[in-house]
């Protein structure tokens, strides 16, 4: 993991801001961010902390149906009253989705822009071929071991679910 500058924004203005300038990448619950910049998937020259902004973990539900904030943990929204009484799918779902650390850390916002779940795209020093890190360069799971991997939706230039 290379060295990256830690930016905490004090409003949803300055994170915009912030999120906009070239290599920054946004903070919200981490799971995936740490795991990406760990394998060096993703290099951020700044990482723009959110996680305290007010109002973005907003869960509202009333007649035209639920507004849930980026920032809304996993956990709290499956936990939340009337999304389990409304929309039980989307509760037990999210109960089922990930182990109970990563609920309570990981926002729907993160979930929503999570990058590929691919082996060959998290792993660039074994397999520098992967279109979704660097559009062009080929597809390593091609021809590989793709256990896992789609079986349908797939193209010449990727494999990987998402």
């Amino acid at each position: 993991m290379r060295d990256f500058s830690y930016l905490r924004a004090n409003s949803v203005d300055a994170a915009r801001q912030a999120a906009a300038l070239p290599g920054a990448m946004l903070l919200a619950g981490g799971t995936t961010l740490v795991d990406l910049a760990k394998c060096g998937v993703a290099e951020p020259d700044t990482v723009v902390d959110i996680t305290h902004l007010k109002g973005l973990d907003r869960i509202t539900v009333d007649d035209r149906g639920a507004m849930i904030g980026a920032l809304a943990k996993m956990s709290s929204v499956a936990d939340h009253a009337a999304i389990k009484s409304r929309f039980p799918a989307v509760s037990e779902a999210l109960w089922q989705a990930a182990s109970a650390q990563l609920r309570n850390m990981a926002t729907i916002g993160g979930n929503l822009m999570q990058r590929t779940r691919c082996p060959y795209f998290r792993d660039p020093a074994n397999f520098p071929a992967c279109n979704k890190r660097t559009p062009g360069s080929g597809c390593s799971a091609i021809g590989g071991v793709t256990r896992g991997h789609a079986v349908l939706g797939t193209s010449e230039a990727c494999i990987a679910t998402y």
